[in-house]
């Protein structure tokens, strides 16, 4: 989904928005959050902070937004490394970027995982961004030192790839251990089963059964 052109002016405005919206997110948490705080906190009128943002699930949306744009932008910066390095490095990178926002992320875990919500992560206003991120995580795929020769096989681990990455990131939001240990562990042992999985590509029956569970996922995760 295209985003208008801003003035330069108007882009500061718009980020101040957003920011002040995140930040109040974090401190009186998502519920509690009006439209009418974020425009006087961030020294706007009501009318302006509709103008950029028509409501807090708009705010919600840009904020997957801007996290699937940072995780497209690191692609370029990974090694040409394994399949299983490079997912492990990315995912390290994205938790280290949302963890000081832990609690925005929890405060909007309900309806991020209801598709019916306006904001939900599998609903109609976020398949572009699913799309887009199904085509980063393929290029994570193709760009790797084992990268699959079948492009077929590429689209299908890029699939699987982002099912991953979102159950990660449910996994991490979920978490209670201290600094969320526990999900650096499920990130390790994604690590050792992402090499079992690629090094058995070449055997048909698992080739297949890879092919077979994308198509499913992709029914739901797909754009």
């Amino acid at each position: 989904m295209d985003q208008p052109t801003l003035t330069p002016k108007a882009q500061e405005t718009r980020q101040r928005i957003f920011d002040t919206a995140v930040k109040l997110f974090m401190e009186k948490g998502y519920e509690e959050t009006t439209m009418r705080d974020i425009a006087t906190e961030a020294g706007c009128s009501l009318g302006l902070a509709y103008r950029y943002f028509e409501s807090k699930e708009v705010v919600v949306i840009n904020l997957y937004r801007q996290l699937a744009a940072n995780t497209k932008a690191r692609i370029d910066g990974l090694p040409k490394v394994t399949i299983a390095e490079r997912f492990y490095q990315i995912m390290s990178q994205v938790l280290q970027e949302i963890s000081p926002f832990r609690p925005v992320w929890q405060g909007i875990f309900g309806g991020a995982l209801n598709p019916n919500s306006r904001y939900g992560v599998l609903g109609e206003s976020t398949a572009d961004i699913r799309a887009e991120m199904k085509s980063v995580f393929e290029r994570l795929a193709s760009e790797a030192s084992d990268t699959p020769k079948k492009p077929d096989q590429i689209a299908a681990m890029g699939m699987l790839l982002y099912v991953a990455y979102l159950m990660m990131l449910l996994f991490w939001i979920s978490d209670r251990s201290p600094d969320t240990k526990t999900t650096y562990q499920l990130l390790d042992f994604s690590r050792d089963t992402l090499n079992l999985i690629r090094g058995a590509l070449v055997l048909p029956p698992v080739s297949k059964g890879m092919m077979r569970l994308a198509s499913i996922t992709e029914q739901v995760f797909g754009g």
